[in-house]
C-alpha cells in the first residue's frame, strides 16, 4: 500500500484509484451509516475520492493513508449533517429510514441532535465508537490520536451527554 501511495503522490493516478478501490467497501459502509441512505453515502465517497486527489500530495506518512481516507470521509459527513440540521427551523429532520429503528423514535432523533451539539471531537469519537462501530484502538488511528486521548473523548462525551439528558429529565433516575 505504501508503494501505491508514493506513485499517486507523483501523479500516479491508477495508483490513486487502486487506493480508493482497497478501501471503497470501508468507506462505504461508513458513510451509510451516517446517512442511512445510498444516494448520501455514494456523495460521500465521490466528494472524498476528489478531495482525498487534491491533496494526496499533502500526506506525509504513506502508512497512513487509510486513517487519513477516513478522517477525509467522517469530517464531510459531519460537515454534510450539520449543513442539514441547520436547514430545519421548525420540527424535526426524519429520513424514511430512521423511522424503522428499533429505539424510540423520539429519543433517536434527540439523542442525535445531542450529539451535534457537542464539541467537533467528542461528536467523532461518540459517532465512530457507537454508531460506526469502531474500536478504541482503530478510532485512535483514524483520527491520528493516541489512545488515551480517546478514551478521554468518549468519557466526556458521555458525561456531557448525560448530564444534558438529567437537566432536562431526559434520562430515567437512578
Amino acid at each position: 500500500m505504501e508503494e501505491l501511495v508514493k506513485k499517486a503522490k507523483k501523479g500516479d493516478e491508477d495508483a490513486f484509484m487502486e487506493i480508493i478501490y482497497t478501501h471503497k467497501k470501508l468507506l462505504y459502509h461508513i458513510a451509510f451509516r451516517y446517512f442511512q441512505n445510498e444516494h448520501d453515502a455514494l456523495e460521500a465517497i465521490q466528494e472524498t475520492t476528489y478531495r482525498a486527489y487534491r491533496s494526496i500530495r499533502k500526506l506525509k506518512d504513506p502508512s497512513s493513508a487509510k486513517s487519513w481516507l477516513l478522517k477525509i470521509l467522517t469530517n464531510y459527513c459531519l460537515n454534510e449533517i450539520r449543513k442539514k440540521k441547520r436547514t430545519i427551523t421548525n420540527g424535526w429532520f426524519l429520513e424514511k429510514e430512521e423511522i424503522t429503528g428499533e429505539l424510540d423514535l423520539n429519543v433517536s432523533i434527540d439523542l442525535k441532535n445531542r450529539i451535534f451539539d457537542l464539541k467537533r471531537n467528542l461528536q467523532k469519537v461518540i459517532l465512530l465508537k457507537y454508531y460506526q462501530g469502531f474500536t478504541t484502538k482503530e478510532i485512535a488511528q483514524i483520527l491520528d490520536k493516541p489512545e488515551s486521548t480517546i478514551k478521554t473523548w468518549v468519557y466526556k462525551g458521555l458525561k456531557q451527554l448525560r448530564q444534558q439528558m438529567e437537566k432536562e429529565g431526559a434520562a430515567d433516575e437512578r
